[in-house]
């Protein structure tokens, strides 16, 4: 019956106990996490809190400002229009009344509406502030007048406050002067339609002629169609008005008119006294003077060079006057052009908005002084909210300092800084002897700040005096010579082992710095592996010395390869120009050849390197082989160690010949052996201390070896 074994492999050690740890640390690990994550989740729902609590008093803020501020503006300018004219109780009233009513009729803001009484007031006459409905009509014709200005309030009440000024309208019956100021409106619209002088410039042409107007006893009418031919004629804004006041004012002359230019006009068939008569119109006095138009200098003498233009601009346009005078008169135009403007979509939209806006104002006058405070108050509880987080922060450090155990944290104060004294002493111990080693990078930095220290104060002490001592050697002699020169001596020797202690404490403070130290420990490490490639294998030499002379190769021909292609480019251009196809293909292979020899020179560069190197390497082997010495397969003089590992059977060929059915053995026992191996620790520790990669490497297979050597010897002579 043939011999069966069972072997069964225990392996000990504390591989359980470093499992075990291992999963509690994992458990400890992941306990910190939840609480850490929980305490995340509690901060976040506080800070969250708070933002709700925050945003909800913005909300509230700017809902109390969505309903005050049409009402607080209104409120604003109903003052300022009580201060100007003196208005107060119902009055005023009512004029805040006929203000929100046109907000909502002309879709625009009642602070608006307000702000054109103001200017009509101030314009005009304080006194409008007590007939509201005057004020209100004439805040009316504003509000039309701006709806052809592109709803520019306060040009509209400037267009007609000016016309109003330079006509003289008066204000002793209110009513009779918004409907004047009504027809002065659509006058001016209904020239501006159909003349090419704008609202704006009829309003700058009244201001310079206006008054000269109103005194010539000119309509309105037709000073507004006067304005219209000079514009025609290049006179615009200001300039017309100008041009249009001088010939008025040279009209009304009349029997002043100078000597020579009378009777010159005299012999033209001209009257004077007719000319200054303001029982006639415009028309007619210029229709009088149509016979200058044939005489130059009396048109120049008569009205002047500078007026001559305009003159004969109105002599010559009395037809287009008259045109313009009926087209301005008894015409509805800015009201009807101002109703086609308010059908659009944005106007009605506006008044739509402000009937919204007069309920709100509505809604703030009737809570009164709740809006006021109730705005103050969140505008004072918002950033109480957002500092918030802040302050319960600081009431939990108030907590936490307030319970703080003072008496026991002076004691843990105490027993620190006695145990700090100790590790001080201790180190300064380990600086004087110059034998410490790693412990950690907190003590380790602590040791190099120490170091250095002490050789700022010890070591720089010990070089001064020793200066000191040999400068005294030099100058004395004898006994005393030889004492100083000892001392110089020894005070040198204390500065030098102070400085390389210091040094080698910072170096290895700096090694163990988690990163520092890794990256100067792999930097070494490969500065290590690339000696020790580069002691042992002649093709890693021959390749960086190949590479070597490619890249010099590169940058010394790059001086020739720029002069060839720059020359070949000049040659292709030149051919170019001339149409010569030769001249263009030798350009090309010139260029293209310049290019392949450049490659060429330093692929040569790298081959020549490299089989230099390479048979320098081969050289060494032969000289090795025939010193008797077995050549490394690697290139290098340098025999490889081997190492013989015995074949061994740990079942003495039993199992080899083992069946199925249980085949009888050598030595026909037919008994089965049961044989348990107990492996403590294969490898319990390995210690190297090397000076290179390569000893490090053959120690380590040895005591591999020895280990496995010695489990399998066992393993043997268990079944023999």
């Amino acid at each position: 019956m043939a011999n069966v074994f069972d072997y069964i492999f225990n392996i000990g050690g504390n591989y359980t106990a470093t499992i075990n740890g291992m999963s509690t640390a994992t458990g400890d690990f992941s306990a910190k996490v939840d609480g850490a994550q929980n305490s995340i989740g509690k901060l976040t729902t506080v800070l969250a809190g708070i933002d709700l609590v925050k945003n909800a008093l913005s909300g509230l803020q700017q809902a109390t400002d969505a309903f005050s501020v049409s009402g607080i503006a209104l409120d604003r300018n109903m003052h300022d229009l009580s201060a100007v004219a003196g208005v107060t109780g119902d009055s005023l009233k009512q004029i805040e009344s006929f203000a929100r009513q046109s907000a909502k009729t002309f879709g625009t803001d009642a602070s608006v509406a307000v702000e054109g009484y103001k200017l009509l007031l101030s314009q005009l006459s304080p006194e409008l502030g007590k007939y509201p409905e005057a004020l209100c009509a004439m805040g009316d014709n504003i509000q039309i007048t701006s709806k052809l200005m592109g709803g520019d309030g306060v040009a509209a009440a400037q267009v007609l406050t000016t016309a109003m000024n330079q006509y003289g309208v008066s204000l002793e019956d209110p009513m009779k002067a918004s409907e004047e100021m009504a027809r002065m409106m659509n006058v001016m619209a209904a020239a501006g339609q159909a003349g090419s002088a704008e609202l704006p410039a009829i309003s700058a042409a009244l201001q310079q002629c206006g008054m000269a107007a109103k005194a010539a006893n000119v309509s309105f009418e037709e000073t507004n169609a006067a304005i219209q031919v000079l514009d025609k004629a290049g006179k615009k804004a200001s300039e017309g008005g100008v041009a249009l006041r001088n010939v008025l004012g040279q009209l009304s002359k009349g029997r002043f008119v100078e000597k020579q230019a009378a009777e010159e006009l005299q012999k033209a068939g001209i009257d004077v006294q007719a000319l200054g008569d303001n029982s006639k119109s415009l028309k007619e006095r210029l229709d009088m003077l149509k016979p200058m138009l044939n005489d130059s200098a009396l048109l120049s003498k008569f009205f002047g060079v500078e007026n001559a233009n305009a003159a004969r601009a109105l002599i010559q346009g009395t037809e287009a006057l008259d045109g313009f005078t009926q087209a301005v008169t008894g015409t509805n135009s800015a009201t009807d052009q101002a109703a086609i403007i308010m059908q659009s979509y944005a106007e009605r939209q506006a008044v739509v908005n402000q009937k919204i806006e007069d309920f709100k104002i509505s809604v703030f006058q009737a809570t009164g002084d709740t809006t006021l405070w109730a705005g103050a108050i969140m505008g004072l509880l918002t950033p109480l909210a957002q500092l918030m987080p802040l302050i319960l922060g600081v009431g939990k450090l108030m907590m936490w300092v307030k319970g703080i155990n003072w008496a026991g944290m002076w004691t843990w104060v105490k027993k620190s800084v006695y145990v700090a004294r100790l590790q001080m002493a201790f180190m300064n111990r380990e600086l004087i002897t110059g034998q410490f080693a790693s412990n950690g990078f907190l003590i380790n930095i602590t040791r190099a700040t120490l170091a250095v220290l002490r050789f700022a104060t010890v070591g720089i002490f010990n070089a001064l005096k020793g200066l000191g001592a040999l400068v005294l050697s030099f100058v004395t002699g004898g006994t005393a010579s030889a004492t100083f020169s000892t001392i110089a001596s020894t005070s040198f020797s204390a500065f030098a082992t102070v400085a390389k202690t210091a040094c080698r404490a910072v170096s290895v403070a700096i090694m163990s710095i988690p990163i520092v130290g890794w990256i100067a420990a792999a930097i070494a490490a490969l500065i290590a592996i690339g000696v020790y490639f580069w002691n042992t294998s002649a093709k890693f030499r021959a390749v960086l010395k190949g590479t070597w002379a490619a890249f010099k190769a590169c940058f010394t021909g790059i001086g020739e390869l720029a002069k060839q292609t720059f020359g070949a480019i000049g040659d292709l251009i030149k051919a170019a120009f001339s149409l010569d196809a030769k001249g263009i293909s030798n350009a090309l292979n010139k260029l293209k050849s310049g290019f392949s020899d450049y490659g060429k020179q330093i692929g040569a560069a790298f081959n020549e390197a490299y089989d230099a190197e390479m048979s320098e390497a081969a050289k060494k082997q032969a000289a090795e082989k025939a010193k008797g010495k077995n050549p490394a397969t690697n290139g290098t003089g340098a025999a490889v160690p081997t190492v013989e590992v015995p074949k061994v059977d740990p079942t003495g060929g039993s199992l080899g010949t083992a069946t199925g059915k249980g085949a009888a053995s050598g030595d026909g026992g037919g008994k089965i052996r049961n044989v348990t191996i107990n492996i403590e620790k294969l490898v319990e520790r390995i210690e190297l201390h090397t000076a290179t990669v390569s000893e490090g490497t053959e120690q380590i297979k040895e005591r591999v070896l020895e280990a496995l050597m010695g489990a399998l010897n066992d393993t043997q002579l268990a079944t023999e």
